[in-house]
């Protein structure tokens, strides 16, 4: 939960990422504490943006050959955007709360995959801290014209990148926590585009 990385100027640590903390800010304890609250459109896109920058930074807590997983361009990418591309994905799940000390309050998974179906390399991010379960899926970039195909709302994850319909928080149901494995490093992923 302490984790410092000193990989950014101080005047993009200051200045951008601090305000997507700022954006955050007046809403991500009740996400972690699983207390009420709704996440309009405006809210899951500060979130998914807090989301990427935090999975990228967490990817500097681990070793070098981790850290490839994520190609050096979306850390660019998100220096420019300030949030996540038409090429990712971003959804929201909730987890009961650790009942004890024997479940880590925060963890970060990252899996990197070759070539999908849609051709290139992608990957797939998830952070969980306390009821809050938060995943970034990149794909290859998407041809002019298209979007992913959101993922299906389900009674423990909902869509968030790009924003859809409000979320109404805490979810309705929780993820199992023998199921967060499967959910964080599936063998593969299984992502479409659609006209957009």
């Amino acid at each position: 939960m302490n984790d410092q990385v000193k990989v950014v100027c101080s005047g993009c640590n200051s200045g951008w990422m601090n305000q997507l903390e700022e954006g955050v800010r007046h809403f991500l304890p009740a996400l972690i504490q699983g207390k009420t609250c709704v996440l309009d459109a405006r809210a899951q896109q500060a979130l998914a943006a807090w989301a990427l920058k935090t999975l990228l930074m967490f990817q500097y807590t681990h070793r070098p050959e981790v850290r490839a997983v994520i190609p050096a361009g979306d850390f660019a990418v998100l220096h420019g955007r300030r949030q996540p591309t038409e090429s990712m994905l971003g959804r929201l799940g909730f987890m009961n709360y650790p009942p004890d000390d024997s479940e880590p309050l925060v963890d970060t998974l990252c899996q990197g995959y070759g070539t999908t179906e849609l051709g290139g390399v992608a990957w797939i991010g998830t952070l969980k801290i306390g009821c809050m379960v938060v995943q970034i899926i990149r794909a290859p970039d998407v041809a002019d014209g298209y979007k992913l195909t959101p993922f299906e709302a389900l009674p423990s994850l909902r869509p968030m990148w790009p924003p859809e319909s409000p979320i109404k928080w805490p979810l309705v149901a929780a993820i199992p926590p023998e199921l967060m494995t499967a959910l964080a490093l599936p063998e593969s992923l299984d992502l479409n585009t659609m006209p957009g």
